[in-house]
């Protein structure tokens, strides 16, 4: 089955990949091999990267802009990010916090096994909610249960199910979902 991600996710994937340098660019066939050539016939150099410790590459391991501080953390082990289902119903969820992915850094733990220190290091988060991954798996050095709220290094941390699970269409996982937007509505200050 082939999954397709909505426009608005597409484009902040490739937020970052394109380079514009100013000039006009046209190609030119040499040996059936388009190359780019500047207009006035000068080589289109590449431009240098500075070193790898000048640059910080966050677009490599998360979805989203990260307007406001804010780790979503989930455990898709299928998809890059998530399945369109799940992210449509992360996306309700933001909205419902007056926010959307441009807010948001969403970090896949299955393909970039982050842990807090790192997370802390790299990109200063001010809330991290987490789901189906434990606190114990992002090696903060306690454990707590899903839907509280636990302060710890100037980070507001929340952990619950996995997404599949909330966005099911049961009683159980409708009580689930109140469970979660009262814990939100609690850190967020909604």
């Amino acid at each position: 089955m082939k999954e397709q991600l909505p426009p608005q996710v597409l484009a902040g994937l490739f937020n970052n990949s394109l380079v514009y340098t100013g000039e006009k660019i046209k190609t030119e066939t040499v040996y059936d091999v388009q190359q780019p050539v500047a207009i006035n016939d000068n080589p289109v150099e590449p431009k240098a990267e500075p070193a790898e410790a000048e640059v910080h590459r966050p677009g490599k391991w998360y979805l989203g802009n990260y307007e406001k501080k804010f780790i979503v953390l989930v455990n898709d082990e299928q998809n890059v990010y998530l399945s369109e289902k799940e992210l449509e119903f992360l996306t309700g969820i933001l909205n419902a916090c007056k926010m959307n992915l441009a807010h948001v850094a969403l970090i896949n733990f299955k393909n970039h096994p982050v842990q807090f220190r790192q997370m802390k290091k790299d990109l200063q988060p001010q809330y991290i909610v987490s789901f189906g991954i434990t606190a114990l798996q992002i090696e903060l050095p306690f454990s707590m249960p899903d839907y509280q709220v636990q302060q710890y290094d100037n980070c507001a941390i929340l952990t619950a199910p996995a997404l599949v699970q909330l966005n099911a269409a049961t009683p159980a996982a409708k009580a689930e979902k109140t469970k979660l937007w009262n814990s939100l509505k609690k850190m967020l200050n909604l």
